[in-house]
């Protein structure tokens, strides 16, 4: 089974056992509508326009947001601006590899104009071979920093991730994962502020097959969670979804290519066996 390069970056903290969390979670989305566009304009598609909106069936709320992304190459420069419709202002900055190969610092901030309330953070993402180191910190009165790290050495990865609260000045929780990785599976494992323990295997059973199961423990709880997950597409416009955990719910979905890039779901349900 072949292995995944060495010479590639391992993920960051937080997307470990994302390959597994996205066949559970993406795709489910009952009682949800959402449609997204994005464009591109300049000599070399240095601008780009994103447009996004969303409906909630139930509650009947109705959101969006514009995105326009400018990419100063020469920079290592990108900078975002955002808008939604609960009237918020976003900027992003983001200057990558300009202070160390492999480094990217961001400088994300929000402004709700009617409330008259900023908000911001400073991130940094340190990319390596062998290595991937995360730091942010919040730009508040007690800031609130997070850091965290991924090694990864022949497929095998090992993480650590903490939160320090400069308010109370403690270590708010901790964070420790393990995991394995190929390009055909994953297994991941972890233990946050040693209570909650948990594990998840994503396997590539073939091109257009996935198979992905979860398990959780917490200390003093009465017992285990765990959870199956499956994705099917037997073409390239069709896909079948389907998972059911250990409270006997099931839910699955149908998808299907009906127009030009656009995608629908016909049935999708959650029910008790």
């Amino acid at each position: 089974m072949k292995e995944v390069s060495c010479r590639m970056a391992p993920p960051t903290f937080a997307d470990l056992g994302k390959s597994a969390k996205d066949l559970f979670n993406k795709g489910y989305t009952h009682g949800f509508i959402k449609v997204d566009a994005t464009t591109k304009a300049g000599d070399n598609k240095e601008v780009e326009f994103k447009t996004s909106a969303a409906h909630n069936l139930g509650s009947g709320k109705l959101g969006g947001n514009l995105d326009v992304k400018y990419k100063i190459p020469s920079y290592g420069l990108t900078l975002t601006e955002k808008w939604n419709t609960e009237n918020q202002l976003g900027t992003i900055i983001e200057v990558n590899e300009q202070f160390g190969r492999g480094l990217k610092l961001t400088f994300d901030s929000l402004y709700a104009p009617h409330a008259g309330k900023r908000t911001g953070k400073l991130k940094a993402d340190w990319s390596l071979q062998t290595a991937r180191i995360t730091a942010d910190v919040s730009l508040t009165k007690n800031p609130v920093i997070n850091a965290a790290g991924v090694f990864s050495r022949e497929g095998w990865l090992f993480g650590a991730a903490a939160t320090f609260d400069s308010g109370s000045n403690k270590v708010a929780s901790t964070s420790l994962a393990f995991g394995h990785q190929t390009s055909n599976y994953t297994l991941h494992s972890f233990v946050v502020n040693s209570t909650d323990f948990g594990a998840s295997l994503f396997h590539k059973v073939a091109h257009n097959v996935e198979l992905g199961t979860m398990l959780g423990w917490k200390v003093g709880g009465t017992g285990a969670d765990f959870a199956i997950a499956s994705k099917y597409s037997p073409t390239r416009d069709l896909t079948l979804r389907a998972k059911v955990n250990n409270s006997s719910q099931v839910k699955y979905r149908l998808s299907g290519l009906v127009v030009n890039m656009a995608y629908v779901g016909w049935w999708e349900s959650l029910r008790r066996l």
